[in-house]
């Protein structure tokens, strides 16, 4: 965790505390703790939101233009599409019985 999100957990955390108390005492009380909380959150989440963008486009470009998560290929021919969903045994045995030639 970097130091700017360390500061956000700490404002939101103040601010949370605050709140409760500043019902009771005073309005300003409360909108000085509504504004801790409120740049606690910008604090805490700007710097995630803006690395996680960065990682995106850096290790999300290299590919077909996607979103990054390709769907798996059937490179062992489990569902036998490109059989026809035959099996070769069944193709063999077919081709056997013709009676033609």
């Amino acid at each position: 965790m970097t130091f700017r999100e360390v500061l956000g957990l700490v404002l939101i955390t103040a601010a949370l505390v605050l709140i409760p108390v500043a019902w009771t005492l005073s309005r300003m009380l409360w909108l000085a703790a509504f504004a801790m909380f409120v740049v606690g959150i910008a604090l805490f989440l700007t710097d995630r939101v803006s690395r996680r963008m960065s990682k995106a486009e850096t290790g999300g470009s290299s590919g077909s233009g996607s979103s990054g998560h390709a769907m798996p290929t059937d490179i062992h021919n489990y569902t036998g599409w490109r059989s026809g969903g035959r099996s070769e045994t069944m193709d063999n045995s077919s081709h056997a019985g013709d009676g033609g030639d």
